[in-house]
């Protein structure tokens, strides 16, 4: 089972961003696009897993009903809209640092953050 599809990736970064960032090869490929799109979700899917067993969670997180909660699936999507993203590098550095850096880090920085908040019980999900 996986924590987020396609379509909600692309609610989270825009169809045209997504499609653009899967598409390595600027050629426009669908069938290319789709599986790096499915390659992304199982990349999230395995960093929220791996995070999660760090509490023994049961793995797929779910709640009583097998429903995943939206927070999971705001994260997965969020991931692998990340990392499709990445995977072109990073044309952005940071004005004071010089340190490559890009328009989406905060993303990132919310990804980590909420997980931890999940794991140390800060943030309570509806999972079990």
């Amino acid at each position: 089972m996986s924590y987020c599809a396609e379509a909600d990736i692309k609610q989270v970064f825009g169809t045209t961003n997504v499609d653009k960032w899967a598409d390595l090869d600027d050629d426009a490929n669908a069938a290319n696009i789709a599986a790096r799109i499915a390659v992304a979700v199982l990349v999230a899917d395995d960093e929220i897993d791996d995070s999660a067993r760090c509490q023994h969670w049961r793995i797929p997180l779910a709640n009583a009903a097998g429903t995943t909660p939206r927070t999971i699936i705001n994260l997965a999507a969020t991931i692998a809209g990340l990392w499709l993203y990445e995977a072109r590098g990073s044309n952005d550095f940071h004005p004071q640092t010089g340190v490559p850096s890009h328009r989406l880090a905060w993303k990132a920085k919310w990804v980590r953050r909420t997980l931890h908040e999940i794991r140390t019980g800060i943030r309570k999900i509806d999972a079990e």
